[in-house]
């Protein structure tokens, strides 16, 4: 079969490689479309070398979607044909943490596309426990994105966004546009996305923003006290500007993932002077990876508009320059097996 290998950084290949073993519990997938996120690029570049995580040579896609192709002896919910999506994580569900809930923080946590071969290959074999099926209306796009969905639920969830409410969200890259869309659904007054180009602001509104606020000139935008805001951007400066958008006794919640060796400087007494809370939140529990492929499988959140470039998986290098140009619209790019 055919994969993209990352062997160390700058050492990508698309080449042949020997298709996985199939455990009695496990799932063989056939890959149809993996998305491209940042972390991937990180870890082809050596600008993301977490022992914990990146264990070169890796095949990376930790969002992708597909159809079995095989089941192991011991497994009886899935079948040949099915499509489904795979959780990007796999916990042990024994350890203290998988016991409390936070399967994400598992002390024995393997990851697809990181620690294990993932949806870069055409086949990925998996646990059972972490298949999901799709219904038949769902697209492999929507499979791809929920994953990143999952990890933007899990942080609203934590900041408990309340009707009425007037949100915000900086940046409009994956992250930024899957905010938008799950923000809609929690009947919030208005919706304000902060973006850099106007492509992007437009791209908010056909998902859903009220207003939309170019970021980024001599200027700061106005702050208009919104109660909750998501920083999807990734930079310090999208954090201050959280800060500053965030009413008193408002809530921020921090997706982005900045990177080692940025600086952030922020007022030593803001929190407190301001009574706002400052949310980190990172990756996603199982239980909220099942919240997501539910409310795509009753139609209540659409995830095809967010899919706005797809690559065949052999033109990898060519869906990397364009998330780094940022040519128009770029959301989410998909790379499709044959």
């Amino acid at each position: 079969m055919k994969a993209v290998v990352v062997a160390g950084p700058h050492d990508i290949s698309y080449r042949d490689v020997e298709a996985p073993a199939l455990g009695p519990g496990d799932v063989l997938v056939r890959s149809r479309e993996a998305g491209l996120c940042r972390t991937d690029i990180e870890m082809m570049t050596g600008d993301f070398t977490d022992p914990r995580w990146v264990r070169f040579p890796l095949i990376p896609g930790h969002e992708w979607a597909g159809t079995v192709v095989e089941v192991g002896a011991e497994v009886d919910d899935v079948r040949p044909g099915d499509r489904v999506v795979c959780e990007g994580l796999i916990p042990c569900n024994r350890c203290r943490r998988c016991r409390s809930g936070q399967t994400q923080w598992c002390e024995r946590v393997e990851a697809l596309g990181f620690t294990r071969p993932g949806g870069y290959a055409e086949l990925v074999a998996v646990p059972a426990r972490v298949v999901h099926r799709l219904a038949a209306h769902v697209s492999f796009d929507a499979g791809v994105l929920v994953e990143p969905a999952s990890v933007v639920l899990h942080g609203l969830e934590k900041a408990r966004p309340q009707p009425g409410e007037a949100v915000g969200v900086i940046g409009v890259g994956t992250l930024g546009a899957l905010a938008i869309s799950l923000l809609a659904l929690h009947s919030p007054a208005r919706i304000v996305a902060y973006g850099l180009r106007e492509e992007e602001l437009e791209f908010a509104r056909t998902l859903g923003a009220s207003e939309v606020v170019r970021t980024g000139a001599s200027s700061p935008p106005p702050a208009p006290e919104l109660d909750l805001v998501v920083e999807t951007a990734g930079v310090p400066a999208a954090v201050e500007l959280a800060t500053q958008l965030c009413r008193p006794g408002g809530r921020a919640v921090l997706l982005g993932i900045a990177g080692e060796g940025r600086t952030l400087t922020l007022p030593s007494d803001l929190l407190v002077g301001k009574d706002m809370a400052l949310i980190g939140s990172i990756a996603y529990p199982a239980a909220t990876w099942s919240r997501v492929v539910g409310l795509v499988a009753d139609r209540v959140l659409d995830l095809d508009p967010i899919v706005t470039h797809r690559f065949p998986v052999s033109e990898f290098a060519e869906a990397m320059r364009l998330m780094d140009d940022r040519r128009g619209i770029v959301a989410k790019i998909v790379l499709e097996h044959a």
